[in-house]
């Protein structure tokens, strides 16, 4: 496993009033939402990489208001079609 190394003062700390484990639990989470909103995570990956049950993350996608499932109209109308195309 790669670990990544982030100095951070003592005065930020301090400031952000929060210790070393909430400020690496906060970076986690908000990455994860953002690498998720990108499609670059999956819900399963992004529930992993913060340390979350799955069910957790997907409440703070909603939260966060990023959509579980990103389907377009386009999407939607696709499907239908080749749905009716099979039958």
């Amino acid at each position: 496993m790669t670990q990544v190394t982030i100095p951070v003062s003592d005065s930020i700390l301090t400031s952000l009033n929060m210790n070393v484990e909430e400020i690496v639990h906060s970076m986690r989470k908000e990455y994860a939402l953002k690498l998720f909103r990108d499609g670059k995570l999956t819900l399963a990956q992004g529930a992993n990489f913060c340390s979350m049950n799955i069910y957790d993350f997907i409440s703070t996608v909603s939260q966060a208001g990023i959509p579980i499932i990103d389907y377009s109209i386009e999407d939607v109308d696709r499907e239908l079609a080749q749905l009716n195309a099979n039958r």
